[in-house]
């Protein structure tokens, strides 16, 4: 066998481990899948062919066999890859954008991601508790916020809202989630002025309002998780639903959002609505069953996290990691800075974009208790990148 990795089929509620094993075989170039899978993914050959193109490598020339283990569970269902970009943006600080149509569960799944963090230091909790006693949020506690904050302003809220001002400042949305998740829903429908006013404070991890006599900083230290919908009309890439939009409306609908802002987005992922069937399946289960086994719990991310802390200057988490930091220690293999070339190169991706994608790809490193960033590693981080696809006008 080439190569193993870990996945999972649900069953009801319950996750049950699959593991994907691939191997080569002499024989007419091609894809086979064995192990029972449906058809959505039988199609993930066609996605896989292109992901390899447009990466620039070519695909084997010979036969693939890919089985899907154990041989008679039956597995439904593109891949899993939600599950691992909340436990990415949890471990690592990542900011987080999810793409897709209405009702597929971007806003649910940005709730979820508040349990995966880590508990509040007594640090953490004191500078939590102070910030919401001057925005005069406490409503008469008289001890430490003990839960990480979870802010969801609406997108007609204005600048001073979202970053805070006033006459004698107060702290805004963006400092109101300091150490917690700060969820903008239906991100494009936000002023792009307003939008654009938060690159600073998602950079600096602080907002420094200026009055003629005073300045203040509050800090703004927020994994940011952001929704919207792929086009106007919302169906854009569904598959039972035709969009409405025409190219040029969805190019003015992505315009909204500025280059900069996506930059600083580390996790872009496209999601898809569940099928009735799929979803009949969930309602039929008699009672939810806790899964087996899940290597996105959150005492994993606790672990990566620490080790996060012990390697890093300062402590930070990866997605804080400035490029000397990275140099110095990252521990990025040679072979997956190789790769990591080639992909700047051929995404044609911004100086920004490239350094965020060698942080998750440390991330990813710790997750699995990897040393070193290796190419494997390099390589799944660059699946998590999907707005310059989107944006593209023949983009599905």
């Amino acid at each position: 066998m080439l190569a193993r990795c870990l996945s999972a089929s649900l069953q009801g509620l319950e996750a049950r481990p699959v593991v994907v094993e691939v191997d080569l075989a002499p024989g007419l170039p091609g894809v086979q899948l064995v192990g029972l899978p449906d058809k959505a993914i039988q199609e993930s050959r066609e996605r896989v062919r292109s992901a390899l193109r447009n990466s620039g490598f070519r695909g084997p020339l010979v036969r693939v066999v890919i089985n899907l283990a154990p041989a008679d569970l039956r597995k439904e269902g593109p891949s899993f890859d939600l599950p691992i970009a909340l436990a990415l943006s949890a471990a690592g600080g990542h900011h987080l954008l999810l793409v897709g149509p209405p009702g597929c569960g971007k806003t649910r799944l940005a709730h979820q991601l508040p349990r995966l963090l880590p508990a509040l230091s007594r640090k953490e909790a004191l500078s939590i508790t102070r910030i919401h006693s001057v925005a005069g949020q406490l409503h008469g506690i008289d001890q430490l916020q003990q839960q990480r904050p979870f802010r969801s302003p609406h997108h007609s809220c204005s600048a001073a809202a979202l970053l805070g001002g006033g006459r004698s400042p107060r702290p805004g949305e963006v400092s109101l989630a300091h150490g917690g998740v700060l969820f903008l829903d239906e991100l494009a429908e936000f002023p792009r002025a307003v939008l654009d006013q938060l690159r600073q404070p998602l950079e600096n991890g602080a907002v420094q309002i200026s009055r003629s006599q005073q300045s203040t900083v509050f800090p703004a230290l927020v994994t940011l998780v952001a929704a919207t919908n792929p086009c106007p009309c919302g169906w854009h890439g569904d598959r039972d639903h035709g969009c409405r939009c025409s190219i040029s409306q969805r190019q003015r609908y992505w315009q909204r959002l500025s280059g900069p802002l996506l930059d600083r987005l580390d996790l872009q992922l496209r999601l898809e609505r569940r099928s009735a069937k799929e979803v009949a399946a969930v309602l039929k289960q008699p009672s939810p069953t806790q899964a087996a086994a899940s290597w996105c719990t959150p005492a994993q991310i606790e672990r990566a996290r620490q080790r996060m802390q012990r390697r890093n200057p300062g402590g930070d988490s990866n997605g804080r990691l400035s490029a000397a930091a990275l140099r110095r220690t990252g521990a990025i293999e040679a072979a997956a800075l190789e790769l990591w070339e080639q992909l700047i190169n051929q995404r044609g991706l911004s100086t920004r974009s490239g350094l965020q994608l060698l942080r998750v790809a440390r991330t990813i490193a710790d997750l699995n208790d990897r040393a070193s960033v290796d190419r494997n590693a390099v390589a799944e981080a660059s699946c998590f990148r999907c707005t310059d696809l989107l944006k593209q006008p023949g983009a599905q």
